[in-house]
């Protein structure tokens, strides 16, 4: 039983270390920490909200559509960690 606990600890990667339960941060976890991830999210935040504008004073299904996969295209872009 022991040793089963311990294995989902291990893939779920929690810790309880600090007398309560701690996610394990990886490289790539750890990266979303950076000033430079989150003001990124904030980029990627103002691009939603002003193509959500759009969206709504545009309210044609091939417009939002069509926005919307655009958009998604470009937050992944701007997130990405490897830029």
């Amino acid at each position: 039983m022991t040793t089963g606990l311990y294995l989902l600890l291990q893939v779920l990667r929690l810790d309880w270390s600090s007398g309560r339960w701690n996610w394990l941060l990886t490289e790539s976890s750890a990266a979303t920490k950076t000033p430079r991830y989150r003001a990124k999210k904030k980029i990627v935040r103002a691009l939603w909200i002003a193509c959500g504008i759009l969206m709504l004073l545009f309210p044609l299904a091939h417009f939002i559509i069509t926005l919307g996969l655009f958009t998604t295209f470009l937050s992944f872009t701007i997130l990405d960690e490897s830029l």
